[in-house]
């Protein structure tokens, strides 16, 4: 029997950064993925945008994923915050999960505080293979005393 090629299941997905998993629509981990409403990405080990959810689409108010796919992350930022959330960052790629709190206008300018949560995805042979990056809005919650204030 003939086996059907990924092409031929319209509803299986395989995630670019994780050309090797395959997930189908149904999958606890893929529906978590993306049914979030935070702004779910996955950071290549060069900063690089490699996956974005529709909640992150959403969120950033980007109409298409293509908007922001394959550029540096900390390069979203304003330009006063990049040293910082690049230091962050690479923090995250030695292996130390981040956290910090932040302001960040979406791509159409709308001012926004952010709670971002950085993983690193560590392979089983040891090094760090990407990075989750998890960015919740917090825009109407925020204390404006708790955001980071980055010069």
């Amino acid at each position: 029997m003939k086996e059907k090629s990924q092409r031929d299941h319209p509803r299986v997905v395989s995630l670019h950064p994780f050309e090797g998993i395959v997930l189908s629509h149904g999958d606890s981990a893929l529906e978590l993925l993306m049914q979030s409403e935070d702004c779910v990405k996955i950071l290549g080990v060069d900063g690089t945008l490699e996956h974005i959810n529709c909640g992150g689409l959403r969120a950033l108010e980007l109409a298409h994923e293509s908007e922001i796919l394959g550029r540096i992350w900390w390069d979203i930022w304003p330009e006063r915050s990049r040293p910082f959330v690049r230091r962050e960052f690479m923090e995250a790629l030695s292996g130390s999960p981040r956290m910090f709190k932040a302001r960040c206008p979406t791509a159409l300018g709308t001012p926004r505080c952010w709670s971002v949560n950085l993983k690193p995805l560590i392979s089983r042979a040891g090094p760090v293979v990407s990075i989750l990056c998890v960015s919740r809005d917090i825009t109407e919650d925020s204390d404006t005393a708790e955001i980071a204030q980055i010069a």
